[in-house]
């Protein structure tokens, strides 16, 4: 892409590539856009009443729109003045922000759950472990019981990341 000029209000952003790109998106909408570096760009504030341009526009690696207005307008304000959604600022399926962050919430993690789990299924191997040692034949149940220990305990520490 060339470098943009400085152009007076109200002209648009130009471009030969479609408007389907998260940088396009934002760009068309802003006023005197001007192309300060690759991938980096100021433009006046749709969110106030900008005489001279204060809002820097950026294209991260990963195709994301980062905004920053210098006269401290929020995102969501910018966003919402340009008739955007906070979705359009990233690339891709603009329906599902999943690969961005901000996909369904997780239960925050426990590392005390994981313990007391771990901790009980070392308890029933242990006395698995003492059974035996007594002389007490291995049966299929106490087999399956011991096996499915292991697996807990490999599943509590794959959520505490402790096992890829």
């Amino acid at each position: 892409m060339t470098p943009q000029k400085s152009r007076p209000a109200g002209a648009t952003y130009a471009t030969t590539r479609s408007n389907d790109t998260p940088i396009d998106r934002v760009l068309h909408r802003l006023d005197k856009v001007k192309r300060t570096a690759p991938d980096k760009w100021i433009a006046c504030c749709p969110a106030h009443d900008d005489k001279r341009p204060s809002l820097s526009v950026k294209q991260a690696d990963d195709g994301k729109v980062l905004l920053i207005c210098r006269s401290g307008c929020g995102v969501a304000e910018i966003v919402g003045a340009l008739n955007l959604e906070m979705s359009d600022l990233f690339p891709g399926d603009r329906r599902s922000l999943k690969d961005h962050g901000t996909g369904p919430m997780r239960r925050p993690f426990d590392y005390r759950d994981c313990l007391t789990g771990i901790a009980h299924e070392a308890t029933v191997a242990r006395l698995i472990i003492e059974a035996v040692n007594r002389g007490e034949a291995m049966d299929a149940e106490s087999l399956d019981r011991l096996a499915l220990a292991e697996e807990r305990i490999d599943d509590a520490l794959r959520a505490a990341g402790g096992v890829q």
